[in-house]
């Protein structure tokens, strides 16, 4: 059962601690971003479930980036180049 906890579209499921949740979304947004980056790194490759078409999507992404490795951007120039098309 899903729990609306911040009045958005925000949603903490499954039972978990809402009193954890609302500790949480009183953090700073970087704060935030930092807590959300700490429990990522707790998570093995087990932990993240990958349908099979969504891992041939990342292996033909992934043999593209050997094949081509100077076709990539780095994200400060992908990040600027979509903030060009919104103007």
């Amino acid at each position: 059962m899903a729990a609306d906890l911040t009045g958005s579209r925000r949603r903490y499921t499954l039972g978990m601690n809402g009193d954890l949740l609302a500790a949480a979304l009183r953090l700073s947004p970087s704060e935030r971003l930092e807590l959300i980056e700490a429990l990522w790194d707790t998570l093995s490759e087990q932990d993240l479930p990958v349908t099979p078409e969504e891992q041939a999507l990342l292996d033909v992404r992934l043999a593209d980036m050997d094949a081509n490795p100077n076709d990539q951007s780095p994200w400060e120039e992908v990040k600027a180049r979509l903030k060009q098309r919104r103007r």
